[in-house]
């Protein structure tokens, strides 16, 4: 939870503290995709927030009484929260067209991918499911991609 907190820190702060590029060839293409990014990652953030409802937490073991979702997101990603906060970060970096953002956002799918193997982990002790659900749903944090 710590390095969690620790690197959503260091993003504000580089958000905070570096400036972004003024002008430029494909600026303003880069804010708009970045905007859109931002704007998909909420979408999925919140349909997956939605379908975990009180079960959702920030630590990687289930909550007591959690179930195990294949729906919504869930069919297309293992961890779509984590891939929300994944591709906000990268949108946030390209929207506000500010390199030093774009390069601390790398660190968020290293980290997600790392906090999801040990979740898996879990997960799998959990629910006798999961591993016949990590077969059929292949990617873990962003659809088609990673």
């Amino acid at each position: 939870m710590v390095a969690q907190v620790g690197l959503f820190a260091l993003f504000v702060l580089t958000l905070l503290f570096t400036d972004g590029m003024e002008r430029g060839f494909g600026l303003g293409y880069a804010r708009v995709v970045g905007w859109a990014l931002v704007v998909a990652a909420g979408m999925m953030a919140g349909w997956a927030a939605a379908l975990m409802g009180r079960f959702i937490t920030p630590y990687p073991a289930p909550s007591d009484g959690a179930v195990l979702l294949d729906r919504g997101p869930y069919r297309f990603v293992r961890h779509p929260m984590y891939g929300a906060v994944t591709i906000a970060a990268i949108g946030l970096g390209l929207a506000l067209v500010n390199p030093w953002a774009l390069a601390v956002s790398i660190l968020f799918p290293v980290f997600f991918t790392a906090k999801a193997g040990h979740e898996e982990a879990l997960l799998m002790a959990t629910f006798p499911a999961y591993r016949e659900y990590r077969s059929r749903v292949e990617h873990r944090l962003i659809p088609w991609v990673l």
